[in-house]
């Protein structure tokens, strides 16, 4: 099986970020001849498994050295508002968190890597309501729901 059939490839900037100068980037122009094999038997030759993880021994360092950059989100909505937990991975530091909130997502940036995340919330919210806590070990960030429209709007036609 071939690391290419196992989902959706990672983002170029994420894999240049993890691996630094350790990839010869200039291999990367194989791409355009859709030559998948050099790139598959590198990431395997890297340690690399079947799923795509790097574990600390193939790595060759300890196993706090290497730290994924996806954090545990969720969310649920209640009857008047809306709560999101954001649990960050090893290794992040927390000043370096911003969070950013749309009617509809909740974006956490800062993360180890310089990765971001995304949440889609359950259903629209306040943004402007949102607050954050720091609770046993993870953010909860809550915030008030938007109303449903009620009522009905005359609409003009133009001419």
């Amino acid at each position: 099986m071939s690391f290419f059939d196992e989902g959706p490839l990672p983002d170029w900037r994420a894999i240049r970020q993890l691996l630094g100068k350790d990839l010869p980037w200039d291999l990367v122009k194989q791409w355009e001849h859709q030559d998948h094999s050099w790139l598959n038997d590198y990431i395997r030759k890297l340690g690399f498994g079947n799923s795509g993880e790097k574990t600390a021994a193939s790595a060759g360092v300890g196993p706090e050295a290497y730290v994924t950059a996806s954090p545990q989100m969720e969310a649920r909505k209640e009857q008047k508002r809306v709560v999101a937990t954001i649990k960050p991975p090893p290794g992040t530091d927390r000043g370096a968190i911003r969070m950013y909130a749309t009617a509809d997502r909740l974006r956490v940036s800062g993360l180890p890597g310089e990765a971001t995340a995304s949440l889609k919330l359950p259903c629209l919210v306040l943004p402007k309501t949102g607050r954050v806590v720091w609770k046993n070990g993870k953010w909860v960030v809550v915030f008030s729901r938007k109303p449903p429209r009620q009522g009905e709007v005359e609409l003009f036609i133009g001419e």
